[in-house]
């Protein structure tokens, strides 16, 4: 049976589930919204039972929504709700798909490199420099005879820049550039800041002023600018190469951004305010749903775990 018509088909309860449901995919769920959730899925039995089966539809959607969007048919969260379809239209597939990690983003969708949800990967770009690419990351690149630009739109990566004095190689990520001519160096984008790393050779890093980085030494930037300068082994950094998320005085949001881009479903922070607290540790990839009962115990926090992976941290 098509999915629109096992929504339309469906009694008023299944009808209230596929509410929550968008309110929950909303991006602006609160804490006020999640205590209403849980007790409306306590009402009875056959509550949570519907809440269950619009979580598992809305899952299994994503090949369904990016047909649908190839053929450009534009869909509302209305039409979900009221039995015509599920996604507010092209936008909405890939907001959804995204936000459970079905279906890649738009920033995904646009790049020339991307890798999905606990995929790392390789790629050589076209003067011979590799990248390796974090899980949840989008890369693009414009090169051309006087210049090698390119452009981080999500995730991580390092990159082993090729010797090239004619053409820099230069790295766009949120408000900052970093520049190379043969040198080694990874980025990392946060929710609020960009983390770039010297692995070997020397960088420019440009945010609202300039400063040069050596092998073993890293920085963050932000909107305002630049970070101070931090030293480290250099075999210590991206971490996530050798399975591991190694987290200094970072904020919460930070943190859940690199969570959501190693599993499946997504992690949602109930208030502005609790995504600032700030994190330190040592955590194994492979193992992400530990990192959230940890994050549970050293920082207070309660999780609720819903269908479809969504965790809301409040």
């Amino acid at each position: 049976m098509p999915l629109d018509d096992e929504i339309k088909r469906g009694s008023p309860l299944t009808q209230e589930a596929a509410e929550w449901i968008v309110i929950l995919t909303s991006g602006d769920a609160t804490t006020d919204d999640v205590q209403r959730l849980q007790a409306w899925r306590g009402i009875s039995p056959s509550h949570e039972q519907a809440f269950v089966d619009a979580a598992r539809l809305w899952k299994t959607m994503g090949p369904a929504l990016t047909r649908n969007h190839s053929r450009g048919m534009g869909l509302s969260r209305r039409a979900f709700i009221g039995g015509g379809a599920i996604a507010a239209s092209g936008v909405g597939t890939a907001v959804v798909g995204s936000f459970l990690g079905i279906t890649p983003s738009y920033s995904a969708l646009a790049a020339d490199f991307a890798t999905a949800r606990g995929e790392q990967k390789t790629v050589m770009l076209a003067d011979g420099s590799t990248v390796e690419m974090d899980g949840g990351s989008s890369l693009s690149w414009d090169f051309t005879s006087y210049t090698r630009a390119l452009t981080l739109s999500d995730g991580a990566a390092v990159f082993h820049v090729v010797p090239d004095s004619q053409r820099q190689f230069r790295l766009s990520a949120e408000s900052g550039i970093t520049t190379a001519y043969a040198a080694n160096f990874a980025i990392g984008r946060g929710s609020d800041e960009v983390s770039v790393e010297c692995l070997e050779g020397q960088i420019e890093v440009e945010c609202r002023g300039k400063m040069f980085l050596k092998s073993g030494q890293s920085v963050r930037y932000f909107d305002t600018g630049l970070g101070e300068i931090n030293q480290d082994e250099p075999q210590n950094m991206a971490a996530w190469r050798r399975g591991l998320l190694v987290f200094r005085d970072k904020p919460l949001s930070s943190v859940v951004m690199d969570i959501n881009r190693h599993r499946r479903g997504t992690v949602v922070i109930a208030s502005s305010t609790l995504g600032q607290r700030r994190v330190s540790g040592v955590f194994h990839l492979s193992r992400p749903n530990e990192i959230i009962a940890q994050l549970e115990a050293t920082l207070n926090v309660s999780a609720t775990r819903l269908p479809a992976g969504i965790v809301i941290l409040r």
